[in-house]
């Protein structure tokens, strides 16, 4: 499957407007100074699956940069980078919301993010901090030197294997936590529907765009063991961004009728914030 099948320029609209969809929910946050009806498992569980996605992405555009005949181009294409840049950029203001909710955590919740903090720490060690080593590494070997690309490929293969797959259910378990968290509290508190809202819009379309923006080979039937190659390979991104965009409508849902039985508006003065992914 060619890598060019979404334009470049599309590719564009896409990075911006998954900038933007964070700006309701991070300003939300930092302007009550509060992060209250936000559950911090659901932003942790978003971050870990935007930190894999970055993790897995920058492995082949760069670790196994002409070593690898999928996701991106044996010579990277401005596409190739500017999936590179997509993930990149969702990683990061996935950070910042995390970072805002861990500064401005409800009262009671002031014990329990220092122990979220040491779960997230834990898994940068795996994940990004281990690929850049890996990199940084393999900038200093000979591009013919195969052995000293050993742990790229073990890497690569534990990452795809076995901990994205763990981080998809996690993925899938961010927006129970937030449901929970929305239908037991009061109120909304920081939860900002407007960016609930327009994630879910642009990310439905940013899952659909993965498909046909990275490089597959072209298989002679689809069949299930095709699927899970496929998923394991590049599908991670399609899926796990398509998991996101549904969570934000199942928790943009549920935040808009839960403000309807109480007669309140739902995005006045940005009642409530997001989460994310």
């Amino acid at each position: 499957m060619p890598a060019d099948l979404v334009p470049d320029w599309l590719r564009v609209i896409l990075l911006v407007l998954s900038l933007i969809s964070f700006i309701p929910q991070i300003y939300r946050i930092l302007s009550t100074k509060d992060s209250s009806g936000i559950s911090l498992c659901y932003v942790l569980f978003n971050l870990i699956s935007t930190t894999e996605q970055f993790t897995i992405a920058f492995m082949y555009l760069v670790n196994l940069a002409g070593h690898s005949d999928v996701f991106a181009n044996p010579r990277p294409t401005v596409g190739d980078w500017l999936n590179l840049c997509q993930v990149t950029l969702v990683w990061a203001c996935s950070l910042i919301l995390f970072a805002t909710c861990l500064s401005y955590p409800p009262a009671r919740a002031n014990n329990s993010k220092y122990f979220i903090l040491s779960i997230y720490s834990a898994f940068l060690c795996i994940s990004v901090i281990a690929v850049w080593a890996d990199a940084a590494d393999v900038a200093d070997s000979p591009d013919d030197d195969l052995s000293r690309r050993w742990f790229t490929v073990l890497l690569h293969s534990v990452h795809i294997l076995f901990i994205n797959p763990v981080v998809t259910i996690l993925a899938i378990a961010a927006p129970i936590h937030q449901a929970r968290k929305t239908l037991l509290e009061p109120s909304l508190g920081a939860l900002s529907t407007v960016s609930l809202a327009v994630q879910a819009i642009v990310f439905a379309v940013v899952a659909v765009s993965w498909v046909a923006r990275v490089v597959f080979p072209a298989m002679p039937a689809i069949t299930p063991g095709v699927v899970v190659t496929w998923y394991q390979l590049i599908g991670w991104a399609a899926v796990d961004n398509g998991v996101f965009a549904i969570g934000q409508a199942v928790i943009w849902f549920i935040a808009t009728r839960k403000a309807g039985w109480r007669g309140e508006n739902p995005s006045s003065g940005e009642t409530e914030p997001l989460l994310r992914a």
